[in-house]
């Protein structure tokens, strides 16, 4: 006998499975943004900007900072100028960076669950089961200095890609780094994979869509500062608590 379901039933099923078939995906390479994701660098940034709009007598708040979040320093110093209808130059990026680097070197918070989780990536990688990159919007060099923070090295990963460093052969007037889409293409051609083969871990609306737009699956794990980003894009909202490495993978094991 032949049972006719309504077709809210049938959507419903559907999208709980063709969920659950994305996370059992097989994965060649996974990759992590840094900043916000792996290290607490954000309220550092924010207290950066602070002092460097505080040179140039404008007032910038923490919740002014929140929807900025993600975007590259040209993109919030443009949104700065028009939400305090001024007209800051680029020299405002430089003494933010300077404020930054001199806060940066005295220490950057872990996030230590992502750690944990990244340093379960490593192992498996190390057994040649997964590729692993990073791809920051950051300088090179301050990227590095974060993974020392979690006493890691270069070694440790396939691919390091700089928004600001590996992205300088691509002509775009409007700028390279996310919601652009660039520097996971640059990370998937440098590793040989396909985008459809590369699972993204991104705390910003910026960062999933520039995943998204690679022809990659992003998983969101949003931080205080990207809680209220829009997330519809990612494959899936979550923690690193509540990611299991194996299911991710399985199919590679």
């Amino acid at each position: 006998m032949l049972i006719k379901l309504p077709l809210k039933f049938i959507l419903i099923y559907l999208s709980s499975f063709l969920s659950s078939v994305s996370l059992q995906a097989s994965y060649k390479a996974l990759i992590f943004d840094v900043d916000g994701v792996l290290v607490d660098t954000e309220q550092l940034k924010f207290e950066a900007w602070q002092q460097a709009l505080k040179e140039k007598e404008v007032e910038f708040q923490l919740d002014e900072y929140y929807p900025l979040v993600g975007g590259s320093s040209e993109a919030i110093l443009n949104s700065i100028n028009q939400q305090k209808n001024v007209q800051l130059g680029e020299e405002v990026i430089a003494i933010k960076e300077k404020y930054y680097y001199e806060k940066q070197i005295e220490g950057v918070p872990l996030i230590q669950d992502a750690v944990k989780f990244l340093k379960e990536v490593i192992c498996l990688r190390k057994s040649g089961k997964i590729k692993l990159a990073l791809a920051s919007s950051a300088p090179y060099d301050e990227i590095i200095r974060n993974i020392k923070q979690m006493n890691l090295s270069e070694e440790d990963f396939d691919l390091i890609a700089s928004g600001k460093d590996s992205l300088k052969h691509i002509n775009d007037y409007t700028g390279v780094n996310k919601p652009k889409p660039y520097i996971y293409q640059f990370c998937a051609q440098k590793l040989n994979v396909q985008p459809f083969e590369c699972l993204v871990f991104e705390d910003t609306y910026a960062g999933v869509i520039a995943a998204t737009r690679a022809g990659m699956n992003a998983i969101a794990v949003p931080n205080k500062f990207t809680i209220n980003h829009e997330f519809s894009k990612a494959m899936k909202v979550a923690s690193f608590n509540s990611l299991k490495l194996n299911s991710i993978v399985n199919a590679n094991n």
